[in-house]
């Protein structure tokens, strides 16, 4: 597939990774409270501390996911001379609002109405973002064309 149309989508905090993480978190404190059966009560204590960390760490996550916009322009000059494909990914938030120009986007998972996509900056960084088929349901399909003809 090399002629994907171009596409703008949304990428916001995704409702399926929060219910990852708090099917996760639940089953921790399913554990936790296993080992509190079996265990001496400063493992309990231990155990509910490491949660509690844990927890923490899944809100901060979630709260920071990356916002804004992905796009495919299907026109623009190629960036990667070695491919000399035709496209280029852009990304748009508060941050670059002229948007920033991706080497690549690489599906992770896709689970049909959800994708994990990792977004790989010139600069070498990385970002790992979920797409989410109800943030935009008509240009869904034409960001999954993209991601799978130029990721």
């Amino acid at each position: 597939m090399r002629s994907a149309p171009s596409v703008m989508y949304p990428v916001g905090r995704c409702s399926f990774y929060a219910g990852l993480l708090l099917a996760s978190g639940s089953m921790g404190l399913l554990v936790v409270a296993w080992g509190a059966r079996m265990g001496p009560s400063w493992s309990v204590a231990f155990g509910v501390l490491l949660w509690m960390l844990w927890g923490a760490i899944a809100v901060v996550s979630w709260r920071h996911s990356p916002v804004g916009r992905l796009q495919w322009d299907a026109l623009a000059a190629p960036v990667d001379d070695l491919l000399a494909r035709e496209g280029a990914w852009l990304w748009h938030s508060t941050a670059y609002q002229d948007g920033v120009v991706l080497l690549r986007v690489e599906p992770v998972q896709d689970f049909q109405r959800w994708m994990l996509l990792r977004l790989h900056n010139p600069e070498g960084a990385r970002t790992w973002v979920w797409v989410a088929r109800a943030s935009d349901p008509q240009r869904w399909d034409d960001l999954r064309r993209a991601v799978v003809a130029h990721g």
